[in-house]
């Protein structure tokens, strides 16, 4: 360790270890905490000295206002490493959202220093991570959950707790007595008179940049070596700081008000020609330090003592020298975020106020071009402080929109309206999709902009949103005629941007089972208008349109070219969303293909990624999903046990309270699936035509039946019944032929058309070649016909039991071996013969059932030879029984 360090063994020794670590592949992530002076970067820099045949690449966190996203991963990836670039984090990419952006610049990243990872071991320093913003953290956060297996460590420091799960935290406690008089020693040729150590170590708390404030002052007056006695202790920082300085020229002295006035890091460039000698001055006493691997920058020697100089400024002086630094930047050409914060710190009257709020537009509109939709609301709120104005506000209602603060968004609007009037509709219309708890404000806000003068285009957009709105309050009805006015002015006014509004709402409120066409015809114009209106998401959202339609047709052949133009536009846009929506239309032709386990994986995949987009709606998507496997599969590993526990995580909105419903009855919870069926009959009467309809109308349907409640059941049967011929399957879930859960509640109602609905589901899914659905409608069919058709149900039951037992469906297999052979077979024989269907040898059933493997045999020869009699050979396809 090297001598100037003191009283940090065990941080330093634990690092390195975690360096030796890293050197072998065990990647990982440290972060040094603790109180402002207390010597993190001391640490840091003992162990980056240790670093031998490592490549260091060095970052800070800055306090300024105005410091871009990303800023010390941006000063870190300033390296000669090869594929080591700030640009990996560009964001600004025309058409692509910011979360999507900034979610693919963050890989980028990983996967670039994982690469450089393996031709040398590196070391990455992150410093003040406590000041550093939340696109940093989120950087910071994913690497953390790549390291392993990598050749990379990464030390931060922070003044407070991080959220990173993956760091090995080292809190950094003050020195104690004995490491107080360590140092005291070595600061001269003498050793420190016994009485001081704990004098200092009380006054300054252990506290080490106060011990060598402290230390050197006692040096300064040639006290150390006397014994102690009183001194004239300065109130804090700030006084210890200023007897430090007070020998300085004043030449230095002006020098340090401005610089701590110029923020953490200070461009040299900028201040040289003034204060060239009072910068070497400054450097040389120790109180400014230069960065070695960036000469052009200067900073301070720690934080507190730019806080002190910075506070020792009178208020005409600190508005004075902002005023010059300003002015000296923009002459420079700095960027527009760091003239701005200064100009905003100059603003001391009406001509600098309007000063400032430019800036802070200018600085705004720079945030806005590389995506940073949150940093240009913080300048624009900025903006408006400083100098009032509609445009601003207008502007930064479309910045909170794009940022996801919608409730300013709508805030702004209101008050443009107001204010200004028209000016407010070319927000609101841009607001489309957007409800929830905002939607009677919105209403209210759409209603108030159309009675003001617009154009057919504006008046089409706003429409096209009003008419949104208005069916997520469940009023579709008064909804559905508005949305063709929507659409009616956008074909009149040919404005592409407002064909594309008008066709996303009128798609919101049309049931894409029953108008499939239309569907197909408005994914066909989205796609057209995607290149004219400047919005790449139409054509994406278009295509998954095109996709659930040909599933919901049957149309597999047409589904697949249409992932392949997704694939395409994937790799053409580059978007998490996209990849995502391209994944859930995979996982759902896996499952159709009877391929459970990669259609597991790819939507716990896509479910993955939507998360790390932070998209919550996944993890409701993916159980979605898993319900549609489960009902082939009898399995679900994602459900919890306690399903009322569940249910307080469903949204209660029509499709969770259908979704939860379903659960339940395929987990043979009765009392809580009745308890589903009591909500669902109260919403019914005022569900709305839309793309969740179909699948909460025929699930309501079968729990009801399922439950005894056949008024409910007869109700579905005859909302359902438009459905006939169509297929539950979607990218969300697949469910098969609609016709087999129309057969399912008629035979529950005694309705006379259950057994054309399960026969025309059996073909419906032959002619679609689902196997696994194949295998469903049989089994279902095969149950319906027991009691009337003995020998057609065993036929069916036959044929599903010999597909259940190839794909692994364990939970037909075993209804299926029961109804093939249920008149044949004893009870004892039927448990043999489902247990061997789903695959287990011999000693496997003679272990679950606690008997001989000769007596299982004994049974299995003489089910072979009963089930011979119908001329089935169920169990001869099994593997064990093929010689």
């Amino acid at each position: 360790m090297g001598g100037g360090l003191v009283g940090r063994v065990a941080e330093v020794a634990a690092l390195d270890e975690l360096r030796a670590g890293a050197a072998r592949g065990e990647g990982a992530l440290a972060l040094l905490t603790g109180e402002p002076g207390i010597g993190k970067t001391a640490v840091l820099e003992e162990a980056v000295s240790r670093a031998a045949g490592m490549a260091v690449l060095t970052g800070r966190a800055s306090p300024d206002e105005g410091a871009p996203a990303f800023w010390p991963w941006l000063r870190l990836l300033m390296s000669d490493v090869d594929g080591i670039t700030p640009a990996l984090l560009t964001l600004a990419d025309e058409g692509e959202p910011a979360a999507m952006a900034r979610f693919r610049a963050i890989g980028d990243v990983v996967h670039a220093l994982r690469t450089a990872a393996t031709r040398a071991p590196l070391l990455l320093v992150l410093e003040d991570l406590h000041w550093a913003d939340p696109a940093s953290l989120i950087l910071l956060s994913a690497l953390a959950r790549e390291l392993s297996g990598s050749r990379i460590l990464v030390l931060g420091t922070s003044r407070t707790d991080l959220d990173l799960p993956d760091a090995t935290v080292l809190p950094l406690a003050p020195w104690d007595v004995a490491a107080v008089a360590t140092y005291l020693d070595g600061l001269a040729a003498t050793p420190a008179h016994g009485t001081w150590p704990p004098v200092v170590h009380r006054l300054g708390g252990g506290n080490p940049l106060y011990t060598r404030e402290l230390g050197r002052l006692l040096v300064r007056e040639g006290r150390l070596g006397r014994p102690a006695g009183d001194i004239d202790l300065p109130d804090g920082l700030r006084l210890l700081v200023g007897r430090r300085t007070t020998h300085l020229s004043p030449a230095c002295q002006e020098l340090l008000g401005v610089a701590a006035a110029f923020g953490a890091e200070i461009d040299a460039a900028v201040i040289t020609s003034a204060h060239e000698k009072a910068i070497a001055e400054a450097v040389e006493a120790g109180v400014l330090v230069d960065d070695p691997w960036a000469p052009a920058r200067l900073r301070f020697g720690h934080e507190l003592v730019r806080q002190a100089c910075y506070a020792g400024l009178s208020r005409d002086a600190r508005i004075a020298v902002h005023a010059r630094i300003a002015d000296a930047l923009a002459e420079a050409g700095a960027g527009p975020a760091e003239i701005a914060r200064h100009r905003v710190r100059a603003a001391a009257g009406p001509a600098s106020q309007k000063d400032a709020a430019d800036a802070c537009v200018a600085a705004a509109r720079h945030a806005t071009e590389a995506l940073d939709h949150g940093e240009a609301v913080r300048w624009l709120t900025r903006a408006l402080e400083n100098a009032p104005s509609v445009e601003t506000r207008l502007e930064r209602a479309g910045a909170a929109y794009r940022d996801g603060q919608l409730d300013l968004a709508v805030a702004d609007c209101e008050a443009v309206v107001d204010e200004a009037g028209a000016p407010a509709a070319l927000v609101i219309r841009g607001l489309g999709g957007l409800g929830g708890p905002l939607a009677p404000r919105l209403l209210r806000l759409c209603e108030r902009a159309l009675a003001l003068g617009l154009d057919e285009a504006g008046r089409a957009q706003v429409l096209a949103q009003y008419a949104f709105l208005i069916a997520e309050m469940h009023d579709a009805p008064r909804a559905e005629p508005i949305s063709r006015e929507a659409m009616a002015l956008a074909e009149r006014s040919g404005h592409p941007g407002a064909l594309v509004a008008a066709i996303h709402a009128r798609h919101e409120l049309i049931d894409p089972m029953r108008d499939v066409g239309e569907v197909l015809e408005l994914a066909r114009r989205g796609v057209e208008l995607a290149g004219p209106s400047g919005q790449p998401d139409a054509e994406l959202w278009s295509r998954t349109w095109r996709l659930d339609a040909r599933l919901c047709l049957g149309d597999l052949a047409g589904f697949d070219a249409e992932c392949t133009r997704l694939a395409e536009l994937v790799d053409r846009l580059g978007w998490p969303v996209a990849r995502w929506h391209l994944l859930r239309a995979r996982a759902a032709r896996q499952q159709l293909a009877g391929r459970f386990a990669e259609a597991a994986a790819t939507a716990v995949e896509a479910r993955d990624l939507a998360l790390r987009a932070q998209d919550t709606s996944a993890s409701l998507l993916l159980t979605a999903f898993e319900g549609g496997l489960s009902i082939l599969t009898g399995e679900n590993p994602h459900w919890p046990e306690d399903l009322a526990a569940m249910s307080m995580r469903f949204p209660s909105v029509p499709i969770g309270v259908a979704q939860l419903g379903r659960i339940a009855m395929e987990m043979g919870e009765r009392e809580l699936a009745a308890e589903r069926v009591t909500e669902l009959r109260g919403i019914l009467p005022r569900l709305p035509v839309d793309g969740r309809r179909p699948f909460i109308v025929l699930t309501a349907g079968e729990v009801a039946a399922w439950v005894g409640d056949l008024d409910l059941a007869t109700e579905c049967y005859r909302l359902g019944l438009p459905y006939a011929g169509r297929y539950l399957n979607s990218m969300s879930a697949c469910y098969g032929a609609a016709d087999r859960l129309l057969g399912s509640i008629a035979a529950a109602v005694g309705a006379p058309d259950a057994a054309r609905h399960l026969a025309d589901a059996i073909e419906m899914e032959e002619r679609l070649g689902s196997a696994p659905f194949v295998a469903l409608a049989q089994i279902t069919y095969a149950r319906l016909l027991r009691a009337t058709d003995h020998k057609q149900a065993r036929t069916l039951a036959g044929r599903a039991l010999a597909t259940a037992r190839r794909l692994g469906m364990s939970k037909i297999a075993e209804e299926a071996a029961e109804l093939a052979g249920d008149d044949l077979l004893t009870a004892r024989e039927r448990q043999i013969a489902a247990l061997v269907a789903s695959g287990l040898s011999n000693r496997a059933v003679a272990e679950r059932l606690v008997l001989s493997e000769r007596t299982v045999e004994t049974h299995v020869r003489n089910i072979l030879a009963k089930l011979s009699l119908t001329g089935r050979a169920e169990l001869r396809g099994s593997s064990q029984y093929q010689h």
